[in-house]
């Protein structure tokens, strides 16, 4: 799973070494602590949180006003190269997030300097209906961009606390 030519859906460059970020982004359990559109996760095996393929959540967001409950399961993970990837339906709509960790720089001392948080966001419909509505994800593409940054900029926030 690595960085393939595409563009991030969004990023933010962050003062705290890529370790530093990805402690805190795999770090799903306290995520509603760190990431304000989180309500709620509720596991679906609370004995069973760490980060790896297979694991799911119920997470509640505000999302256009209003509650929204979507199930996530991580689908990769590799550690090695800070990087995830999740997915989630939705009204029929199958949508994948890739959050990467880049290092940008480090020290002449040996140390982990800043970093690049970027997420790729996909979306693909799965039924006539979903399909049929896809106008609508063009016109709240912006909405969904804004959200997606807000919850870089949280996990930024916390990184970079001392």
């Amino acid at each position: 799973m690595t960085d393939t030519n595409e563009e991030p859906f969004v990023q933010v460059d962050i003062d705290a070494p890529a370790s530093r970020v990805w402690e805190i982004l795999a770090d799903v359990r306290h995520w509603k602590d760190v990431i304000s559109g989180i309500d709620d996760i509720m596991f679906e095996d609370e004995n069973d949180t760490e980060l790896k393929p297979g694991l799911k959540w119920d997470e509640t967001r505000i999302m256009f006003g209003r509650s929204e409950k979507q199930r996530i399961e991580i689908a990769e993970v590799d550690t090695e190269n800070y990087s995830m990837k999740s997915k989630n339906e939705s009204c029929g709509t199958l949508m994948e997030f890739r959050h990467q960790v880049v290092p940008l720089s480090s020290s002449a001392e040996g140390k982990e300097g800043r970093s690049v948080l970027k997420l790729y966001f996909t979306s693909a419909p799965l039924t006539w209906t979903a399909w049929s509505f896809q106008w609508m994800a063009v016109l709240t593409r912006g909405m969904v961009r804004k959200q997606m940054l807000q919850d870089l900029i949280d996990i930024k926030n916390a990184a970079e606390k001392p």
